[in-house]
């Protein structure tokens, strides 16, 4: 069944849905793809061409998909970089017509805002994830940044993003799971539901990685297609991302290496998550 991704695009390197939906596919989902940016590469390269399409083309494409398929079958939604604050306000009209059509498509947002301190996005877009976005969603992935951005609470471990997530759950989705969480010489992942708490953890890598967040997300999104449960969407999908990240320090490069791993990502056996007292 299909799955709608909304995020950004690079036509050299892995980022938005150039990292989310090759995994999404590996993991046997035809995806409806659209496409909110397109550049020629991350601009964490600091070079770049390309423009960012803005609401009305967005608006154009979602309405010619709509026309197309009727929303109809849609298993899964997932979302990312947005672009322009444009954008997140017509997604959230596209997200009403959809719930129509497809009731029980599960939706993953993953609010890109910024990270490491720094906001990257265009005025609105923040409001839009706030507003618009956040509150439909099942699912949403933010970065430790991001998490303490939308709650107010400072993230600066386990413990506080556990907290923050409880107060994002209150906007109405029905599970946050925290990435990039500090967590001494590890980097935590916190997953948080009304009944469940998880956590897992990976070493801490002092380096940068384009498009891991992205990765996350769809790999997230198709484990909980498939297990409907915290538990082992997070040990699976941090164990996708175990081996890309492990891939691209090997390969010497801050794009993921993904292509040639994506066998090896989809199907990685399932890291340890423990729960939270």
């Amino acid at each position: 069944m299909p799955i709608l991704a909304l995020s950004s695009h690079v036509a050299v390197g892995h980022v938005g849905n150039a990292a989310a939906v090759p995994a999404l596919e590996r993991r046997g989902h035809e995806v409806w793809r659209v496409d909110t940016v397109c550049f020629s590469n991350h601009p964490g390269h600091h070079k770049f061409t390309g423009a960012v399409r803005e609401g009305p083309e967005i608006i154009e494409l979602l309405r010619g998909v709509a026309n197309h398929t009727g929303w109809r079958g849609l298993q899964g939604i997932y979302s990312g970089y947005l672009g322009a604050a444009e954008t997140g306000r017509a997604f959230a009209g596209t997200l009403d017509a959809i719930e129509a059509a497809s009731p029980e498509a599960v939706y993953l947002c993953d609010p890109v805002i910024g990270d490491h301190g720094r906001v990257f996005v265009r005025d609105g877009v923040e409001t839009a994830f706030r507003e618009r976005l956040v509150p439909r969603a099942t699912i949403i992935t933010p970065n430790a940044f991001e998490l303490s951005r939308l709650s107010g609470h400072r993230v600066k471990g386990v413990a506080d993003a556990h907290d923050a997530a409880v107060t994002l759950l209150e906007w109405g989705p029905d599970v946050v799971v925290a990435t990039g969480v500090p967590d001494g010489d590890h980097l935590a992942v916190v997953a948080v539901t009304a009944e469940e708490n998880w956590v897992a953890r990976a070493p801490w890598h002092d380096r940068p990685f384009f498009g891991t967040g992205d990765l996350f997300a769809g790999l997230f999104l198709s484990h909980w297609l498939e297990h409907r449960a915290p538990a082992p969407a997070l040990a699976r999908t941090v164990a996708g991302l175990a081996v890309a990240t492990a891939a691209t320090k090997a390969a010497g490069t801050v794009d993921l290496a993904l292509i040639a791993n994506l066998d090896a990502i989809t199907r990685a056996a399932p890291l340890e998550v423990v729960a939270l007292r």
